[in-house]
């Protein structure tokens, strides 16, 4: 057996174990992606295909009626150029056993260029689309400002994402500060812990029991150049916060052009 063929059975075992575990407990929060972005953007002429699962066994407190849909999101990123990317996702909920689209967003993202000699990784990151209301079922305009600051020092990896979502219509605004920090336990082996908050205005943040806020115990595995995998257990320490919450993402790297040939 190869070492592809144990990694694609590893991935492929790991997903349907996923979704078994969380579909027996029929739990899920609302949030599509659950993800702290690092600042390098995709390699030139590349593109990486994932697939992000997210199931809340217990979602938040104060939610009596709340169904714990799956939320699947496909993504589709492709390097265009040393330091720019564009970004596609589809978003879908899995609800009552029915599966429902629930919207799109297109991502261009830009990153420093290594001959500026910055001693932190950055880039920015800027979202925007429409997502279903599950309450309504309207599409709602949004939007999400992503910078992207990181640093590696030995085997200790940093990332924080102070972001800024909104949404067209209603004016709202609200800071949603992500942080990874990870340690690489072996060249293929990283163990770590991960941070999302929500807080609601920039200048006038909501009430306490309002707000959200996870922690993620999270493992990645680099088994390879073209392979992703992380999965993760988020506790919310809010009424607002889904109490657990299980991420899933698998994610594969595609060369083409002239990187096809090398």
């Amino acid at each position: 057996m190869t070492a592809r063929t144990s990694f694609f059975k590893t991935i492929i075992k790991s997903f349907f174990i996923f979704c078994f575990f969380a579909s027996s407990m029929v739990f899920s929060q609302e949030t599509f992606e659950v993800q702290v972005y690092g600042s390098p953007t995709m390699t030139k002429n590349n593109t990486i295909f994932e697939l992000h699962s997210n199931e809340s066994p217990q979602g938040p407190k104060n939610e009596d009626n709340f169904t714990h849909p799956l939320h699947e999101t496909m993504e589709i990123t492709t390097g265009l150029t040393n330091n720019f990317e564009l970004g596609f996702y589809v978003f879908s909920r899995f609800n009552q056993n029915a599966l429902d689209y629930s919207g799109s967003h297109i991502r261009p993202r830009i990153t420093v260029p290594q001959s500026w000699q910055w001693n932190v990784g950055a880039s920015l990151s800027v979202e925007s689309g429409f997502v279903k209301n599950p309450t309504t079922n309207s599409f709602e305009a949004d939007y999400e400002i992503r910078p992207i600051v990181d640093k590696t020092i030995g085997n200790n990896y940093i990332s924080l994402n102070p972001t800024l979502d909104g949404v067209y219509k209603t004016k709202e605004v609200s800071f949603s500060p992500n942080v990874k920090y990870s340690y690489m336990m072996s060249p293929k082996y990283a163990l770590g812990m991960e941070y999302y908050g929500a807080t609601g205005s920039p200048f006038h943040w909501d009430k306490s029991e309002l707000q959200t806020h996870q922690f993620y115990l999270v493992t990645d595995l680099y088994l390879d150049k073209t392979h992703e995998f992380e999965f993760g257990i988020g506790r919310g320490t809010t009424q607002s916060s889904d109490v657990w919450n299980l991420k899933l993402i698998l994610g594969q790297r595609v060369a083409w052009g002239k990187n096809k040939k090398q």
